[in-house]
């Protein structure tokens, strides 16, 4: 369950790509335990944002706080060390390496998992997936869409995140995958062992499981608030770059 302890914050954060802004002064809270679906078009700037979180978009001005402490400069690798674990648009598994490697490989570079837990954590990985246990030994490259998104939010899983981003991962998957995946978002959300989730789609299957919800139209922040309160006219006018999400203040 989310509480009043913020555990990520991002204060007026721009990104820009040469001389392209991408984003654009956002302002944003991740409260412990919390997921927050971040909705817009495509191109809006979600993808652009959670790699900006992670130092892998280059940032102009403003502040990201990760459990109080100033990571705007703090190198990729060791955001993820400390606990920010970033699940791409993609999947981008190994594709070589079996789903056990993956995972093992995950493990191992996140150093958040002691080695002797490492097996027991493949297991619990398995339970929430259970086609991974059957395809341990199938290399990551074979699977289909929706068994790689498997594989990478399990990746995830291994290195034990404080901060799960989540970039489109009902993207490209069967309608069936898609359920797969937010049965785990939604009921098995104890297996994050209390992490916050930034969960960032174009649809709106995100509200299914998100306690709050933010939409980011053309690189600025609109509408956040309770995903209750997220409705079809304003998502529309995001996606139409319009009307009342622009300048609404955050509530948690």
């Amino acid at each position: 369950m989310p509480t009043s302890d913020p555990v990520l914050s991002l204060e007026d954060v721009s990104i820009s790509y040469g001389h392209v802004s991408a984003v654009t002064d956002v302002t944003l809270t991740l409260y412990a335990g919390e997921t927050l679906a971040l909705i817009g078009p495509n191109g809006a700037g979600k993808s652009t944002l959670l790699r900006g979180i992670t130092n892998q978009a280059r940032k102009g001005n403003g502040k990201i706080r990760f459990g109080g402490r100033d990571i705007s400069s703090t190198p990729t690798h060791r955001i993820t060390r400390a606990g920010i674990v970033h699940v791409p648009e993609g999947r981008q598994v190994v594709a070589p390496l079996t789903v056990r490697e993956n995972l093992q490989l995950a493990a191992h570079a996140a150093g958040r998992c002691p080695r002797r837990e490492i097996e027991a954590s493949i297991d619990r990985v398995h339970e929430l997936f259970p086609p991974l246990a059957r395809l341990r030994n199938t290399p990551s490259g074979l699977l289909s869409g929706g068994e790689q998104q498997m594989v990478a939010i399990g990746r995830a899983l291994m290195a034990r995140p404080a901060v799960l981003l989540l970039d489109e991962p009902s993207m490209g998957l069967a309608p069936v995958m898609v359920e797969v995946i937010y049965e785990f978002l939604g009921e098995h959300r104890d297996a994050l062992g209390g992490a916050a989730v930034l969960l960032a789609e174009q649809s709106q299957i995100a509200l299914r499981v998100a306690d709050r919800a933010a939409v980011l139209s053309r690189g600025r922040l609109g509408f956040v608030g309770p995903s209750s309160q997220m409705d079809e006219s304003l998502i529309a006018e995001a996606y139409l770059g319009t009307g009342r999400t622009a300048g609404v203040p955050e509530t948690a």
